[in-house]
């Protein structure tokens, strides 16, 4: 009995079991580097997350320790804004995040006063357009990473948060609209929001910079609910972007330290 063995058949198998081996490897090799990939921009979007979020609340960290009697006198943004809220409501106070500037941190000369206008965009009332941040050199710190401005905003909507009369003055008769001077004699809330962009993602800084100055930072008041912000503007464009918001409630205390006489 003759049996028959094809050589040519053999080196085909062969041929066929390499390629699948090949193929095999190269789809392992793939999905590693896909894997890797998205492990890497999974720690990257982390890390821009957690550094874009610290910047944000920098500013509102400096205004919670800082003495609230220079905040609040007429050289300082959130004094004006106070004092001009008693005439004009829906103000809103902007500067740029400058540690390295000579001009004192929350400085009225650092300002520029907006509200909103009908199309949806801000009108520039005070101030100069440089106090907005400059995306191109107005970085927090050394790394030069991360941009913030700030608006600062006196409400005029009614705080769900606050019991009713919350904010009235202790001591006082809501109907005869008389205030004993003892305790609590004011209380105002004030609105600060931060906006922390990293610049160095943006595809078109010119156009990202123009976000900066053309909306409203805060949209919390009913009245202007849903329009469209700074932040909103560069997430639109794919920067990444962190807002912060908080709200300070400035009590003014009376106390008697020598009886009338």
């Amino acid at each position: 009995m003759k049996v028959g063995i094809s050589i040519n058949r053999q080196q085909g198998a062969t041929i066929i079991v390499v390629m699948l081996v090949l193929l095999m490897i190269t789809v392992v090799g793939v999905l590693s580097i896909q894997t890797a990939m998205t492990t890497s921009n999974i720690a990257a979007n982390a890390q821009v997350g957690q550094l874009s979020s610290q910047t944000a609340d920098t500013p509102i960290n400096q205004i919670f320790i800082e003495d609230v009697i220079k905040q609040t006198n007429l050289s300082s943004i959130i004094g004006k804004a106070l004092k001009d809220n008693e005439t004009e409501l829906g103000r809103e106070y902007v500067f740029c995040y400058r540690p390295q500037s000579s001009v004192r941190f929350g400085s009225v000369m650092s300002m520029a006063v907006q509200r909103l206008q009908t199309d949806g965009t801000a009108e520039l009332l005070e101030g100069s357009t440089d106090n907005y941040c400059d995306l191109s050199e107005d970085f927090g710190s050394a790394r030069q990473g991360v941009v913030t401005q700030i608006a600062i905003k006196i409400p005029v909507d009614i705080s769900k948060e606050l019991p009713p009369l919350a904010l009235l003055a202790r001591a006082t008769n809501v109907s005869g609209g008389q205030t004993i001077p003892e305790g609590i004699a004011e209380q105002k809330r004030v609105r600060v929001t931060t906006t922390a962009v990293m610049p160095s993602f943006a595809k078109d800084l010119t156009v990202a910079q123009a976000c900066m100055k053309t909306y409203l930072n805060d949209d919390t008041d009913a009245d202007i609910k849903g329009k469209m912000t700074v932040a909103q503007c560069l997430a639109n464009l794919g920067v990444p972007v962190n807002s912060q918001m908080q709200e300070f409630n400035l009590q003014t205390f009376l106390k008697m330290v020598k009886e009338p006489t």
